[in-house]
């Protein structure tokens, strides 16, 4: 007897949601378990969106501040802060300038305040003595200068006599227990002055048979350990070689019989002499490694520093950027007001400028493309940096990068869906955006791994009257009036595959700043047969 064929139930479309990845961008997660519940949900693609703890905020761009000479690059930033003194200065290869006021900042001017160098990347260091507060800055070709507030002057510093030295010979400074330090470029040899002193005789250190891997003295400064032998916090100074070597020692200076070296400790090369930040008393250095603390290194054999670097999370990332990008002139800055940090490896022809940005509170990374940044520098605080055109600009400030549009891109982690053994065919999606006004984000299905992104999306529209002055930095959309605009359109996304993502971006390119931020990503989709 024949038995009718059942009907085929139509398939009920199933969702599904992707949180914002306020992990940040990832790139050593095993791939098969992307949704961790002991980590928070990580991305991909993270690209010119920061991760907050909330959620990932479209970055703000960029505009002019100043314009010193053309296509030399401004190799330093550095401030002078003293009382009701504040002052910004801009090197490049030629000399110096004041930007602290630029009246107009299109418009080209040589440097006005120290001329005729040949060098313009400065290391600087504000010291304080009994005769005032000044800035002295060394580049290890031009002779060292010092800036009493008012005027930039030749140094009175004087080194023994018969050395064949002089000032253009002193690479780096730093300040250790009310003394100046310097290194001697392209040797192992520190020099110091007398305590609270600007200027006078120097005394040598040398160092060439404390490091047994050669190299030279690349950088130094003062250290801070949780505890030392008689309780409360170590103060130590530390010396960094080329070859990634770090040397302890404490006491009052030298020449005093409290100085002793405590200890030694390997890192990987450090990338630079600008390539390190403060965190509290602890200094974080980039290096081949990744992104290392010294405090860890105090504790781990150098074989584990890798897994225990703050970049741990973008390792693959990191090792790409020290194999194509180079191992010198990295710089970083931290940015305590907008707790993150910028790391930026030396921009390369033919590839987009990156800067690696991590959120210091939560140790979350992303990346900003297209700044072409050649140094790093805070003031009032605000975030600046020096380009390879000769000029100088002001971070996260507008809807533009100095009047261009920038797309900021999302993709979160692959999943499975809790269906690793089915298809799966994406088929509508939305993202919860919430922004100042509509941001028009773009979405796509992402499958199997492989990221490929359509053409950015089209620019989102400010409402009218929203413009700097008049509505947005005015009052409109930042006073307590106005609250942010939460959107989320369902759209057709075609994606099919064993695991699903979906790709999200937003175009900003008004003047006003769009201030988009994801909140999650919804999916619906259908599932295949087992075994499909």
């Amino acid at each position: 007897m024949r038995t009718p064929t059942p009907k085929r139930k139509p398939r009920r479309s199933q969702l599904a949601s992707f949180p914002a990845p306020t992990g940040g961008k990832v790139s050593n997660r095993n791939l098969a378990l992307a949704r961790d519940p002991n980590q928070p949900p990580g991305a991909a693609v993270l690209s010119d969106f920061f991760p907050t703890a909330t959620g990932v905020v479209l970055r703000r761009g960029i505009i002019r501040r100043a314009s010193i000479v053309v296509d030399d690059p401004v190799l330093s930033i550095f401030t002078y802060i003293s009382g009701a003194v504040q002052k910004m200065f801009a090197a490049v290869s030629t000399g110096i300038r004041d930007i602290t006021t630029v009246a107009t900042p299109d418009v080209f001017a040589g440097p006005d305040v120290l001329t005729g160098q040949t060098s313009g990347n400065w290391n600087v260091v504000q010291f304080a003595t009994a005769g005032g507060q000044f800035l002295i800055g060394v580049n290890g070709t031009d002779p060292a200068f010092v800036y009493d507030g008012a005027t930039f002057a030749a140094t009175t510093i004087t080194v023994p006599f018969g050395s064949g030295l002089d000032t253009s010979d002193l690479s780096y400074v730093w300040v250790y227990k009310q003394r100046l330090y310097f290194l001697q470029k392209d040797s192992m040899n520190v020099w110091y002055l007398p305590v609270d002193s600007i200027g006078g005789a120097l005394t040598l250190l040398p160092l060439g048979g404390v490091f047994v891997r050669g190299g030279t003295l690349t950088w130094g400064q003062s250290w801070s350990l949780d505890s030392g032998g008689s309780g409360g916090l170590s103060e130590q100074c530390v010396f960094v070689t080329t070859e990634g070597e770090v040397a302890a020692y404490q006491g009052l200076f030298p020449g005093d019989a409290s100085w002793a070296k405590v200890s030694s400790y390997r890192i990987g090369r450090p990338m630079g002499d600008k390539a390190f930040m403060r965190a509290g008393g602890d200094i974080v250095i980039a290096t081949t490694v990744g992104f290392v603390s010294l405090a860890a290194a105090s504790r781990l054999d150098y074989a584990a520093l890798g897994q225990n670097a703050v970049s741990y999370p973008i390792e693959d990332d990191w090792a790409d950027a020290v194999q194509t990008r180079g191992q010198n002139d990295w710089r970083v800055e931290v940015w305590p007001d907008q707790q993150m940090a910028m790391i930026s490896p030396p921009p390369i022809v033919g590839q987009v400028p990156i800067l690696f940005v991590v959120n210091v509170n939560t140790g979350k990374w992303c990346v900003f493309n297209n700044w072409d940044v050649r140094s790093l520098g805070l003031f009032m605080g605000a975030m600046y940096f020096g380009s390879a055109n000769g000029t100088v600009r002001q971070a996260m400030v507008s809807g533009t990068d100095e009047g261009a549009p920038f797309t900021g891109q999302i993709v979160p982690l692959f999943e499975d869906l809790g269906q690793p053994g089915s298809l799966k065919i994406a088929k509508m999606a939305r993202a919860i955006i919430r922004a100042l006004f509509e941001a028009n984000p773009r979405l796509s299905g992402q499958s199997n791994y492989v990221v490929d992104l359509p053409p950015p999306p089209s620019l989102g529209i400010p409402p009218e009257g929203s413009e700097w002055g008049v509505g947005l930095w005015g009052g409109a959309l930042w006073g307590e009036s106005r609250t942010a605009i939460v959107t989320g359109d369902w759209v057709p996304v075609g994606a099919y595959g064993h695991d699903i993502s979906i790709g999200v971006q937003v175009t900003s390119g008004a003047v006003s700043p769009v201030d988009a931020e994801l909140v999650r990503i919804d999916l619906m989709f259908d599932l295949g047969e087992q075994g499909t």
